[in-house]
């Protein structure tokens, strides 16, 4: 998969400036780490995302 593939992504927590984002393909993979700055406005906890590059839109 390239980096340029889509991703999907289930918010885990959201803490300060930061989310916590499970990538829904590999569940076992650590987390990762985005500044909430990159993210889709009304995102919460359990919300849905998908990166393509380092764009994420609201699923």
């Amino acid at each position: 998969m390239g980096y340029a593939d889509p991703v999907n992504y289930t918010v885990v927590t959201i803490d300060g400036d930061y989310a916590m984002l499970r990538n829904e393909s590999e569940p076992d993979a650590p987390l990762a780490q985005v500044a909430l700055a990159l993210l889709p406005d009304g995102i919460s906890d359990g919300s849905r995302v998908q990166r393509i590059l380092l764009e994420y839109t609201l699923l």
